[in-house]
């Protein structure tokens, strides 16, 4: 009975936990990113669509938190602010709470006031959607709430600075048996205002002929200040196979034979030298290319052909030498 109840007393709490967080999973928001370009003075209206994707009957809150960029990843870190100052402090909105029944959708518009003394410069805040009040958040430890939030990146004109530079520029592996190879670019921004770099990567081959032209940033990812971007391409020819590079191979994408798939419908040999370029900013201010290099050898193709190439071998000569023995049988029979 005793353990019973220790198995409960920890089963119970788990349980609890797992339906919180499939229920955290049950609003939506669009869109996800905001970006506005302003002057000080300035007044920006928008809208934006809010869906309750839970079983129930449901009402959100409203917060706003400004946030600084936090890695490499686009990662954000929220500031705690006992009041609301820059970005969250310029937000009106028609509605601070909003009550859906199961799979409703409501439109929302929001304001943003832009004082006349703003800082020029990049300003960042989320707009969060929750099931739980703030206030309600601060006096509780639990902290499990269906809360998701909208990204507002706004430019404030003015005297801005523009300037990045590349941190470095390279491939996740110098020598690969098959495509993909991804190539990861990380930018630092020097500035006061955010930026989505634009480009292109050039691959050639050993002979210096063009290969492939992938984006430089593929997914449009912005660069806030002060901060450095990491930005991931690959060079792909059959994307099916893509997701079993990423984190979380699948069984599948394990062993030989895979691997061997791989390498046919993703053919590359040799060594191969990507080079990228890019600009920045409003000028479309270009950054100084960067090269690296890497080898392609397939080599469980090459095992195979090997192996294919001494079959032959052994049959040409088994072939042979039963062609000796049946001219030297006709030769003895002659006698």
């Amino acid at each position: 009975m005793k353990m019973t109840k220790k198995i409960a007393s920890l089963v119970l709490p788990l349980a609890l936990f797992f339906i919180l967080a499939l229920d955290a999973r049950a609003v939506t928001v669009s869109p996800v990113i905001i970006e506005h370009e302003v002057a000080p003075g300035m007044r920006v209206q928008g809208k934006i669509m809010v869906i309750n994707d839970s079983a129930g009957k449901q009402t959100y809150y409203t917060s706003i938190q400004s946030f600084v960029p936090e890695g490499e990843e686009g990662g954000q870190k929220y500031l705690e602010e006992a009041a609301p100052s820059g970005l969250p402090a310029w937000f009106r909105l028609s509605e601070s709470s909003i009550t859906l029944e199961p799979n409703e959708s409501k439109e929302i518009q929001y304001t943003l006031d832009v004082p006349a003394n703003a800082e020029p410069g990049g300003h960042y805040a989320t707009l969060f959607y929750s099931t739980t009040p703030e206030l309600e958040k601060n006096r509780t430890n639990v902290g499990i709430a269906a809360k998701t939030g909208i990204i507002f990146l706004v430019k404030v004109a003015g005297d801005v600075k523009e300037d990045a530079t590349i941190e470095s520029f390279t491939v996740n592996r110098r020598l690969i048996s098959s495509l993909p190879a991804m190539m990861s670019l990380r930018i630092r921004n020097n500035g006061t205002v955010h930026f989505r770099p634009e480009g292109t990567l050039t691959i050639r081959n050993m002979w210096g002929g063009i290969v492939a032209k992938v984006p430089a940033n593929p997914k449009n990812s912005a660069v806030l200040p002060t901060s450095i971007r990491r930005l991931d391409t690959w060079w792909i020819k059959d994307v099916e196979a893509l997701d079993c590079f990423k984190e979380g191979h699948k069984i599948e994408c394990n062993g030989f034979w895979f691997g061997l798939q791989n390498e046919w419908k993703n053919f590359a040999l040799g060594r191969y030298v990507a080079t990228v370029d890019v600009k920045y900013g409003s000028k479309n201010v270009p950054l100084e290319p960067r090269t690296v290099s890497f080898w392609v050898i397939p080599w469980r193709m090459g095992l195979i052909l090997l192996g294919l190439l001494v079959i032959l071998f052994v049959a040409i000569k088994i072939y042979n030498r039963a062609l000796i023995n049946a001219a030297l049988g006709k030769k003895e029979a002659k006698k």
